[in-house]
């Protein structure tokens, strides 16, 4: 069964979790509780997590949080119900993402972190394609997901295009769209300049690179900015797979964001 750590001192989430009834029915053992920082540190150099809760003031959450992203990185942070139902609703959440995550990939070289990772990307997907429909939908996932970018700085969404054909595309790569998106990583995937840049390939043969500024990483550029380096740092992975892969893409188009939050349904729906 997974082990969870609460972190709270509001009375109301405590005893939300205190309400709900046979927690091994649901997959899990009683969490530990704590009030603070100095509790998470004591209880996780004592007990294993599989999952956190966080449910104090923000100051106190900042704090945890840092600590989370230097020690505990890929333990996933799942919402804080104020009422049983939602408690368990959230539990749920938490018990698919950790099944994902802990099954049994016996043919694969795949590593639990490298589960979170796809399960990550998987997100991010759907959002690219406006398929999350609100912005707490949005800040819950992320947080459960132990996403490092910043939903409410401004971000870019680019559109490659690929020369060739799809079946073509197949052809030349053995795993089609899997791989192409794993040579899109390598080329100009990652991190720069407290900039996150994950790029993705979808099922209708679309190519959207994300760039989203990282949380807590100081970022001065302004989006103009940020629009110049993302397109010279594109442009230099696309030279790099023309010349080591022989596919050519070119920069179709730059959206300029307001925030992350500007690609969910709903914020759609109001334009």
């Amino acid at each position: 069964m997974y082990k969870l750590l609460l972190v709270s001192d509001r009375e109301d989430v405590l005893t939300a979790f205190d309400q709900v009834e046979s927690w091994e029915r649901q997959g899990f053992k009683p969490p530990h509780i704590r009030h603070d920082f100095d509790g998470t540190v004591d209880s996780l150099s004592k007990h294993h997590a599989d999952g956190i809760c966080l449910a104090v003031v923000p100051d106190e959450e900042e704090k945890i949080l840092a600590y989370l992203q230097e020690n505990f990185p890929n333990i996933p942070l799942f919402e804080a119900g104020t009422t049983p139902e939602e408690v368990l609703r959230y539990l749920n959440e938490l018990n698919i993402l950790l099944n994902r995550i802990h099954a049994d990939f016996s043919n694969d070289k795949f590593r639990e972190i490298d589960m979170l990772q796809e399960c990550r990307h998987e997100f991010f997907r759907k959002l690219m394609r406006g398929k999350i429909a609100t912005r707490e939908d949005l800040y819950r996932n992320m947080r459960l997901l132990r996403s490092r970018m910043d939903p409410d700085q401004p971000c870019l969404l680019i559109e490659l295009d690929q020369a060739p054909s799809p079946d073509k595309l197949e052809g030349r790569w053995h795993y089609g769209e899997d791989r192409l998106e794993l040579a899109l990583r390598n080329s100009f995937g990652g991190d720069l300049n407290g900039i996150h840049i994950l790029p993705t390939v979808h099922s209708n043969g679309q190519i959207l690179v994300l760039a989203c500024p990282l949380h807590g990483v100081e970022c001065k550029v302004t989006s103009d900015a940020m629009t110049a380096m993302m397109t010279d740092h594109i442009a230099r992975g696309v030279d790099h797979l023309k010349d080591f892969f022989g596919l050519e893409l070119h920069m179709k188009g730059i959206r300029i964001l307001p925030a992350l939050h500007a690609l969910c349904a709903d914020a759609q729906e109001q334009k």
